[in-house]
C-alpha cells in the first residue's frame, strides 16, 4: 500500500499553508520507505487559484496512490483532495511512522468491510468507537453532533448520514450538518451524502451547514432543477448555511 502526506521543513505532518514536501510512502518488507518526494510551494500570500494549481501539479506526480494523511479534515485543500482528486483522507496522531501504521491498519479494515457490506453495516455503524480509535483520538474524534443525522446504507460498506426533517415531515423542510458529517468520516465526500437525497427525496427546503460550498454544486443543482436560494452564516457563526430549494420555473 502507498500512502501520501504533506511534511513540513521540520519533518512533521502539516497543513498546506507552509512550505514542505508531499511524501509518498510504501511499506516494503514491513518497513515504511519513502518512494517519492515532491516539493510543494505554498504561502499565505498566494491566491486560492494559485494554491489549487500548485497542489494539482504536485499531486499529479504521485504514483498509484489513493490515500492521503492530512493535518485537518476541512478547508479548501482537503476538499480538493477528496472531491476533485479522489483521495481517501485520514487525520492521525503521533510520529509520521505511527500515523502511517494507524492508517494502514484501518485501510485494511475498510477494504475488508467493503468486500462484505453486510458485516460492515452490522459491526461498524457510523460514528462508532472504532472510528474514534482509527486515528488516535484527539481532534479527530467524532464528538457530539449538534444537528441529528439520519442514516442510509452505502455500497461502500458503511452508513451514510442523510438530511432529517425539521418539524412535520409534510412541510418538506430538511437539514444536515455536512461539515460535521465529513469531519466524522473522511472516507465520505459531499456528493455521496447529498446527491442521492436530492435525487430521491421531494423537499421544499434543504438547509446545509458546511465550511465551504461544494464545488460540484452549480452543475448538479442545475441538473436536478434546484437552486441555492441564499447562503449566510448560521446563528453560531461557525458554519456557512446554504438553503436549497426547487426551481419554480
Amino acid at each position: 500500500m502507498k500512502i501520501a502526506t504533506f511534511i513540513n521543513t521540520r519533518g512533521d505532518v502539516a497543513g498546506f499553508h507552509e512550505n514542505g514536501h508531499i511524501c509518498l510512502y510504501e511499506k516494503l518488507s514491513g518497513v515504511w520507505t519513502k518512494a517519492q518526494e515532491i516539493h510543494l510551494e505554498m504561502n499565505m500570500d498566494m491566491s486560492l487559484s494559485g494554491m489549487k494549481n500548485s497542489l494539482t501539479i504536485a499531486v499529479s506526480q504521485l504514483d498509484e496512490c489513493e490515500v492521503f494523511i492530512v493535518s485537518e479534515l476541512k478547508g479548501l485543500m482537503h476538499a480538493l483532495l477528496v472531491e476533485e482528486m479522489g483521495f481517501r483522507t485520514w487525520k492521525s496522531q503521533g510520529t509520521v511512522v505511527e500515523q502511517l501504521d494507524n492508517v494502514f491498519r484501518h485501510e485494511k479494515d475498510f477494504a475488508a468491510k467493503k468486500e462484505n457490506p453486510a458485516i460492515a453495516a452490522e459491526e461498524q455503524p457510523y460514528g462508532s468507537v472504532a472510528r474514534q480509535k482509527s486515528c488516535g483520538g484527539g481532534s479527530s474524534m467524532p464528538g457530539k453532533q449538534s444537528v441529528p443525522q439520519g442514516r442510509i446504507y452505502s455500497e461502500s460498506g458503511g452508513q451514510i448520514p442523510k438530511p432529517l426533517p425539521v418539524g412535520n415531515i409534510r412541510d418538506g423542510h430538511y437539514r444536515i450538518n455536512l461539515a460535521e458529517v465529513l469531519n466524522n468520516d473522511p472516507r465520505l465526500n459531499s456528493k455521496q451524502v447529498l446527491v442521492p437525497f436530492m435525487e430521491e427525496t421531494p423537499f421544499l427546503k434543504l438547509e446545509i451547514l458546511c465550511d465551504h460550498p461544494p464545488r460540484w454544486f452549480s452543475t448538479e443543482l442545475k441538473n436536478l432543477n434546484l437552486m441555492a436560494e441564499f447562503e449566510t452564516h448560521d446563528t453560531s457563526g461557525r458554519w456557512l448555511k446554504l438553503v436549497i430549494v426547487p426551481k419554480t420555473c
